[in-house]
């Protein structure tokens, strides 16, 4: 099935949930109960109802004073990880 962005679906294990991208063969997934879930296309999925028709998910996906740009899409960009780990000179 073509699923797209805002697509509710129902997963056998994670329930109900909202497509929030698809990226080829990976499905981003924001699942009411069970979280934001990236699954492959090729899991059995059921198209849904959303739970109501003004539904609104409670938690916030962005930290507060976050520019908006996800740790996946940095990383798809090629922006290097920031390491904590202390380095001396050889």
């Amino acid at each position: 099935m073509n699923w797209k962005p805002q697509d509710w679906i129902e997963h056998a294990a994670f329930g109900v949930g909202r497509v929030s991208e698809s990226r080829g063969d990976r499905l981003d997934i924001d699942f009411i109960n069970s979280g934001a879930k990236t699954i492959l296309l090729t899991t059995e999925l059921k198209r849904a109802n959303p739970p109501s028709s003004d539904f609104k998910f409670t938690h916030d996906k962005r930290k507060p004073g976050s520019s908006g740009v996800t740790r996946r899409k940095q990383l798809a960009a090629g922006t290097p990880k920031t390491s904590t780990a202390l380095t001396q000179p050889l």
